[in-house]
């Protein structure tokens, strides 16, 4: 075979080299390297913003709805987001101690189900049942914690964890 017949044999050659291989895995790791984490951030940046989104919806709501209970603006008469009677409002025409009785009663899964709110409050979520001065929290805020634990943020506040059957009354004080 002549010089000329082995330099085409090599050109008809297709393919990588194993040098060429190994320089794009280690790109490619590096490159990864860069962006999982920025990834992962990203994703729990969003999740605590979708979170503290919902804690303050589901705070307006609950107050919202502990005062139009205790006031007759909701009562048996009234219908939730799905179409069904508040029982646990008071009757049209109840007097001011029994809408006061209705409203205490009220508990975070009828205002979810009033407004309708739609997500998990049992891990995450955690009210504020103290009255710290210069906290910049109220009692009955309800604020999100994806930690485990209660927020920590706010000083001299104590925070408890938000359940469906948590009532009005405990919420409010």
């Amino acid at each position: 075979m002549t010089l000329q017949q082995k330099l085409l044999a090599k050109k008809s050659k297709k393919g990588f080299t194993l040098v060429e291989l190994v320089v794009v895995i280690a790109i490619l790791a590096i490159l990864a390297a860069i962006a999982i984490p920025m990834v992962v951030n990203i994703i729990q940046s969003a999740s605590t913003s979708s979170g503290d989104t919902q804690a303050s919806e589901l705070t307006s709501n609950c107050k919202s709805v502990y005062a139009s209970v205790q006031s007759g603006a909701i009562t048996t008469a009234t219908k939730d987001n799905a179409g069904n009677a508040c029982s646990w409002a008071a009757a049209p025409n109840a007097t001011a101690t029994a809408k006061k009785t209705a409203a205490d009663g009220v508990t975070v899964q009828n205002v979810m189900d009033y407004a309708g709110l739609n997500f998990d409050v049992s891990t995450d979520y955690w009210y504020c049942d103290s009255t710290a001065t210069n906290a910049g929290v109220a009692r009955g805020d309800i604020k999100f914690s994806d930690t485990g634990a209660a927020p920590t943020q706010y000083t001299g506040a104590t925070f408890k964890q938000v359940t469906a059957t948590l009532d009005m009354k405990t919420l409010m004080g």
